[in-house]
């Protein structure tokens, strides 16, 4: 018998399928002439030969991945920007191993050998073919992403989801669980400094530093406005352990309505309550913040204080429809804080609707930020409420106003002060309350100090005012007791409702 035949016939899938279904009927004719020896054969022996020659599934097991090295990555984006055009873009993704140095403290180095070597198994089965991914050293990956039908900024946010994803279920060492995550950082080719396979690969890396700032499981996409953290960083500043001891917490502002004077909402305002030097307000610790990048940490502070602000006033029977929460540009550039502030939202049990979100104006007017914008549209698209802070101080157009879906525009305190007795500072406010009408949108007055701003706001048509003139900012306590005295005010006073039309 020709053995490549019987090779061929073992291999096939098809054939094998045929023999093992054709053993019901051979037991059968073996049985009825009592060929036992021949039975038993058939019955034991043959289906462990049919399934041993079985050929073992032959799938891509980690055909993206290199040998390792900057050389290797630079490779594959040089080749990946050669097959771009109009059409088709490429990307560059750094990933790293969070904790690193925690986990060779648990599982020891080969423990982190093994958590390594699975991860990238799991990597190469989410990337595509095409793709390559090189281990560049004990806890970092570099991905070239080629041939990324445009716009590609969803498309490489997507996988970067899946990716961590992947990553973030169990490892199993020494019969035990291992559970880690990955940062990560990339680079568009349309963002890169320089369109070269060494500008992709070192952009991705300081996106990936900027994420990795922000704590772990983070990512951030490079823009102009990515800090270059490579150089390493500095030990935490005083104001930085202050907010990780929770010594900055949020005080309130409340809004009111010119209509009916009732409260509209309250604004959370950072305060850091120092243990012995007082309270210190954002203009003396803000800087230090976004120095030490830890505005994101800031503003999810602010974010839970707001919430269960929210949840408190209604158990006090408080009737306060929303609470106005500052994002800056640091948050609006994280991918993934769509997720973050929805997710708070639900816990708490929330109506997106009582969450204001506030953006300066020079935020919408001046950044050219693919995430910025997605992020800005998809909270306006999910029921959160866009207020533009500190109108008329930068160049947002109104093509812009109308783009992102804004509710609300503040009247920046520049154009306020003075306003009872400037007819310049009335005429400029008259023409900001009138282009919001015609647009159909909300203004807040802000920083309104003294009762004759406030009358000649409210004369001009503008719907809502905070200040001064109206309260201080106060620690949240301090807001359940003005609230009650608020409402007994308002029950005793006449109010007179602003101009319209």
């Amino acid at each position: 018998m020709d053995l490549v035949w019987v090779r061929q016939l073992f291999n096939s899938g098809s054939r094998i399928r045929v023999g093992l279904a054709s053993l019901p009927v051979l037991a059968g004719i073996l049985y009825a002439t009592e060929q036992w020896l021949m039975l038993a054969l058939v019955c034991f022996a043959l289906p462990v030969v049919l399934l041993g020659f079985r050929p073992r599934p032959v799938g891509p097991y980690r055909t993206q991945l290199r040998a390792g090295g900057e050389a290797d990555i630079d490779a594959a984006l040089e080749a990946a920007l050669a097959q771009s055009d109009s059409n088709y873009r490429c990307a560059s993704v750094m990933l790293e191993l969070d904790a690193v140095e925690a986990l060779r403290d648990t599982w020891g180095s080969e423990g982190v050998e093994t958590i390594m070597s699975t991860v990238t198994d799991r990597l190469c089965s989410v990337l595509r073919t095409s793709d390559v991914i090189v281990q560049l050293d004990t806890n970092r990956f570099a991905i070239s992403l080629p041939s990324i039908r445009a716009p590609e900024l969803g498309a490489v946010i997507s996988l970067i989801e899946r990716l961590q994803k992947t990553a973030r279920a169990a490892i199993s060492i020494d019969h035990a669980h291992a559970y880690v995550t990955l940062s990560a950082g990339f680079c568009l080719e349309t963002r890169a400094p320089d369109r070269s396979a060494r500008s992709l690969r070192q952009s991705a890396h300081m996106a990936l530093l900027e994420a990795k700032s922000q704590g772990v499981e983070n990512s951030r996409g490079f823009s102009a406005n990515t800090p270059d953290l490579r150089e390493g960083k500095s030990g935490q500043s005083e104001v930085v352990k202050a907010l990780q001891d929770g010594q900055i917490v949020a005080w309130f502002q409340p809004q009111l309505s010119t209509d009916t004077g009732l409260v509209t909402g309250f604004e959370a305002l950072a305060r850091w309550e120092h243990p012995t030097r007082g309270v210190f307000t954002p203009i003396e610790f803000l800087s230090d913040l976004e120095a030490a990048h830890a505005m994101e940490l800031l503003s999810e502070t602010m974010l839970q204080h707001a919430l269960r602000a929210l949840r408190a006033w209604d158990v006090a029977g408080h009737k306060v429809p929303s609470v106005a929460v500052n994002f800056s540009t640091q948050d609006l550039r994280n991918p993934s804080l769509i997720e973050r502030i929805k997710w708070d939202v639900d816990r708490f049990e929330m109506d997106p609707a009582r969450l204001v979100i506030e953006i300066l104006e020079t935020v919408v007017s001046e950044s050219d930020d693919d995430i910025i914008t997605r992020n800005i549209r998809a909270l306006g698209d999910q029921g959160y409420r866009i207020d533009l802070d500190d109108f008329g101080t930068g160049h947002a157009s109104l093509a812009n106003i109308r783009r992102f879906a804004v509710d609300r525009i503040k009247i920046d305190r520049s154009f306020i002060t003075h306003a009872d007795d400037d007819p310049e500072q009335q005429r400029m406010i008259n023409a900001i309350i009138s282009m919001a009408e015609q647009m159909g949108i909300d203004t807040l007055a802000e920083g309104v100090e003294t009762i004759g701003e406030k009358s000649i706001l409210s004369q001009l048509g503008c719907t809502h005012m905070q200040g001064y003139a109206i309260a201080r900012p106060m620690p949240f306590d301090q807001t359940l007791v003005w609230l009650a005295e608020h409402k007994s005010h308002l029950s005793k006073t006449s109010y007179f409702p602003r101009r319209t039309g």
